[in-house]
């Protein structure tokens, strides 16, 4: 399981959750551009630096996750030492990676996000989703801690 199940299922999960940040990133960004303060004749993302900031962050966290993704393919094309702790760490990070992504769209759409119309708050649901599948972060947190440790995973 450890060797081929476990490798392929956290790289789709994590690439799942890649899927899902560069979605929210863009519903975020065309709301952004779209929704407007009338009596400035701006959209909210002209108005508000704060909102673009975060938007940035977004950007940055969805960038860092596809650079890992990018770095766990790598490690099972030519396993070495880390093998593991990458595949370990990926769905983990990933999980994390999407539902801070949406929890930011959601502050930054504000109750547009809660809306039907808008995919952000569907979003913000199937990154939580794909966080509590198993393994769980808190399950994969305790196989690194484990592995670092030099310990037995099971």
């Amino acid at each position: 399981m450890l060797d081929v199940v476990l490798p392929q299922f956290n790289l789709g999960a994590a690439a799942v959750a890649l899927g899902l940040c560069r979605a929210v990133v863009a519903a975020t960004a065309t709301h952004l551009k779209s929704a407007r303060f009338e009596h400035l004749g701006q959209s909210l993302g002209e108005s508000l630096p704060t909102l673009r900031a975060q938007l940035a962050m977004m950007q940055i966290e969805t960038d860092g996750l596809a650079a890992r993704l990018d770095d766990l393919v790598e490690h099972l094309e030519r396993p070495r030492d880390t093998t593991l702790l990458r595949v370990l760490e990926t769905k983990a990070a990933a999980g994390d990676i999407a539902i801070g992504v949406a929890s930011t769209a959601m502050r930054v759409c504000g109750g547009a996000a809660f809306s039907k119309h808008m995919i952000i708050e569907r979003l913000f649901r199937d990154a939580h989703a794909g966080a509590v599948m198993a393994p769980t972060g808190d399950v994969l947190r305790e196989f690194i801690a484990r592995a670092v440790l030099g310990m037995p995973l099971f």
